[in-house]
C-alpha cells in the first residue's frame, strides 16, 4: 500500500509550532497519522534556521521550537532535488515545488498565496490546512 507524502511549507509548520491549536498543528497531526512528512535539506534547513528567530520568543521557548525541530527531524523522510522548476513568483518557494514533484507528494500544504495561486501544480494539490483537513481528517 503507497504511503500519503506530504509538503508542507515553512510557515504552516512555525504556525504549528507557535499555536498548539492552530489549523496548521491539525493539519500537522493528521499528516504524521495518515502518512509521511517530506522534507529535502534545503527545507528543513531553511525550518531550523527560521525556528531559532529570536522574534518568536515570546511565544514559545526556543527549546520548545528545537524540540519540535528535534521531532520533525524525527519524522521526515528526506528526499534530493533534482528538478528545477521555477514556476512560482516568489523564487524562494519553488524548493517546494521541487520537492513535492520529486518526492511524488500526494499535495503540499501551505498558507502561502504564491504557492496556493499554482494549485495544482504537475497534478499535486496545493492546499490550505483547512483544505488539507476536509480531505484527509
Amino acid at each position: 500500500m503507497k504511503t500519503n507524502r506530504f509538503v508542507f511549507d515553512t510557515n504552516t509548520l512555525i504556525s504549528a509550532v507557535l499555536i498548539s491549536n492552530s489549523t496548521g498543528r491539525r493539519a500537522l497531526n493528521t499528516a504524521v497519522k495518515v502518512g509521511a512528512l517530506v522534507f529535502c535539506e534545503d527545507t528543513i534547513n531553511e525550518l531550523g534556521s527560521v525556528l531559532v528567530r529570536s522574534k518568536f520568543d515570546k511565544y514559545v521557548s526556543l527549546d520548545s521550537r528545537i524540540d519540535f525541530l528535534k521531532g520533525i527531524k524525527e519524522r521526515a523522510q528526506m528526499v534530493g532535488i533534482i528538478s528545477m522548476f521555477t514556476d512560482c513568483r516568489d523564487a524562494n518557494d519553488n524548493v517546494f515545488l521541487n520537492l513535492a514533484f520529486d518526492a511524488k507528494a500526494d499535495c503540499i500544504i501551505s498558507g502561502d498565496a504564491d504557492l496556493l495561486v499554482l494549485n495544482p501544480f504537475k497534478d499535486i494539490p496545493i492546499l490550505s490546512a483547512s483544505e488539507f483537513l476536509l480531505h484527509y481528517s
